[in-house]
């Protein structure tokens, strides 16, 4: 019998208002609600002040509707301020990552056109070398703890404009479905970083349907670990936050005995996680020195951003339950991507499959299509490209035509076009989503297609392992392609104790002969985006240039 009974969320109503109207909004509702915790209190009425502030000078340094502004710094209560003031202001946001090197910050600089950006003093050196390769006009500096008198030359100062400007922010009407709120650049791990255009309409529209997957109100505190740089923290993070007039604790980067000590201090209810975060508490919350803490308040901890294995969820929820008093915690795992905003789909509260990616958020929709002839495989079950619609899909790529053209599938039965995610994945009978991995980054051996993440979540099963990333590593021989090379990190007690031969065997023992691990080599580290992505184009451009200088060895 055919299953009538599918599990999807239902339609949720809009508005068409700008970012800046989500704390203008809350801000009315509750006025002397603490928007801030830590580290510092500031109610949503205060906050609100300060982001006009903050919108009248940049209004006042004639920076204009349009125009981008960039934002370096860690997570602080001072960039949300400016994210919100420069949204008031009428401008888009241009937000980088404070592990920034000079020549990704030109890059980011040049390719978005931005000439204005808040910098915190101790990124500064990384912005003065490049300054006069971009077109820079105004450098807003968030000074450090007793350097307010200390600027740089041709520099301005965060505290002395805030002090000495009087509220006074442009009014602009906006086009919310047109206008852009965000250029979030993309990780780049298929080729140079690429401005994500994220409209007014397209952010609210995510805030909105996240907000009613996790039963969450003004009555909860958000710990803000994630970066605010990337859409996740952004977005799911701090708006949802906002929104909802929940309190916030800001933390600049992860310390995980500060995280979970946080936690506990600040009754904290629920906490956006990526894998590498999962890892460091699991292991902490493993030792045997460790006592535990008090976690009672704690209601959802959420992953995204990266595929994880369930096994550490799994770890995570006992000893969560079991040593931290966290009795009414739900583990919850998910997927988004920058171009929609980023949230697709959410594992449901009441009926979870782990192992899936969830069921989408409202108002979203999706197909799989082959990969090779572009048409929609209908039946449920079969594998191919996921492709969605939704409120939340971006507009495009900033000044790249080709690309969006790229980026979208048009279905031939009605002339929508559908936002091509580049993800394999199934959608089972319930509806549920599942990803397999990135169709560039697919292993082709002998013709057959084999998951890096696959191999990923079974090596991290292995007792010995503490972390694995596996790439194709192109064959000497012309008829096998790619095979499945794994970069190990052992444990600390297993070093020396167990051998590369010793993992392939572990592996070949639980999986299909065509996808069994080839190559093992033993590292110190595995390259990873600020969001806990593995990068694999690093190890693969690795593994790329010791062919090339092995050829010129032969050849001497």
């Amino acid at each position: 019998m055919k299953k009538l009974v599918k599990f999807k969320r239902g339609h949720l109503y809009y508005p068409e208002i700008p970012v800046s109207a989500i704390l203008e909004d809350t801000a009315e509702r509750f006025p002397e609600r603490l928007a801030f915790i830590y580290p510092k209190k500031l109610t949503f009425r205060e906050f609100k002040v300060k982001v006009d502030i903050f919108a009248t000078i940049l209004n006042n340094l004639g920076v204009k509707k349009g125009d981008r502004v960039a934002l370096f710094a860690p997570n602080s209560v001072e960039w949300e301020i400016c994210f919100y003031g420069l949204e008031k202001a009428g401008t888009i946001l241009v937000p980088m990552n404070p592990q920034f090197k000079e020549n990704e910050v030109k890059y980011e600089f040049n390719d978005s056109g931005a000439e204005t950006i808040v910098v915190s003093q101790s990124l500064y050196s990384i912005v003065k070398p490049v300054k006069e390769q971009t077109n820079l006009k105004h450098i807003i500096i968030i000074e450090s703890e007793g350097s307010r008198n200390n600027l740089p030359e041709g520099t301005l100062g965060w505290s002395e404009l805030m002090d000495s400007t009087t509220p006074n922010p442009p009014e602009y009407t906006f086009n919310v479905k047109e206008d852009l709120a965000a250029l979030v650049y993309t990780s780049g791990t298929t080729g140079l970083p690429k401005g994500t255009m994220l409209t007014h309409y397209n952010i609210v529209s995510n805030v909105v349907q996240i907000s009613q997957l996790f039963e969450l109100s003004e009555l909860d505190v958000a710990i803000i670990v994630l970066p605010l740089y990337h859409i996740y923290g952004l977005n799911v993070g701090m708006n949802q936050s906002i929104w909802l007039g929940a309190a916030q604790v800001v933390t600049p980067r992860f310390d995980v005995k500060e995280f979970c000590e946080l936690i506990e201090k600040y009754q904290v209810s629920y906490s956006l996680c990526v894998p590498p975060i999962f890892l460091a508490v699991v292991r902490h919350l493993e030792d045997p020195n460790n006592n535990g803490y008090d976690w009672s308040n704690l209601k959802i901890f959420n992953n995204g951003a990266a595929p994880i294995p369930l096994e550490l969820l799994e770890r995570f929820d006992k000893l969560a339950k079991e040593k931290c008093n966290a009795k009414e915690v739900t583990v919850q795992h998910g997927w988004g991507l920058t171009e929609a905003s980023p949230v697709v789909a959410v594992n449901p509260m009441y009926r979870p499959k782990m192992e899936s990616q969830g069921t989408l958020i409202p108002d979203t929709y999706h197909k799989i299509i082959d990969v090779e002839t572009n048409k929609e495989l209908p039946e449920r079950g079969q594998v191919g490209e996921l492709v969605i619609k939704g409120p939340q899909v971006m507009k495009g790529y900033w000044n790249r035509p080709k690309e969006t053209e790229n980026s979208f599938w048009t279905d031939p039965s009605t002339g929508e076009k559908w936002l091509r995610t580049g993800d394999m994945a199934h959608i089972d009978e319930d509806e549920y989503e599942h990803l397999a991995d990135r169709i560039k980054e697919m292993i082709k051996y002998k013709g057959w297609s084999i998951a890096p993440a696959e191999l990923e979540d079974l090596l991290f099963k292995n007792p010995h392992i503490f972390d694995a990333a596996v790439i194709g590593k192109p064959s000497k021989e012309l008829d096998i392609g790619q095979i499945p090379k794994a970069f190990i990190i052992l444990n600390d007690e297993s070093q020396g104790k167990v051998s590369e031969e010793d993992i392939m065997n572990w592996v070949a023992e639980r999986i299909s002969a065509y996808k069994k691990i080839r190559e093992v080599e033993f590292v110190n580290s595995i390259p990873k985006s600020g969001s806990g992505k593995i990068l694999r184009r690093e190890l693969i451009e690795l593994e790329r240039k010791r062919e090339i200088k092995n050829k010129n060895k032969d050849t001497c």
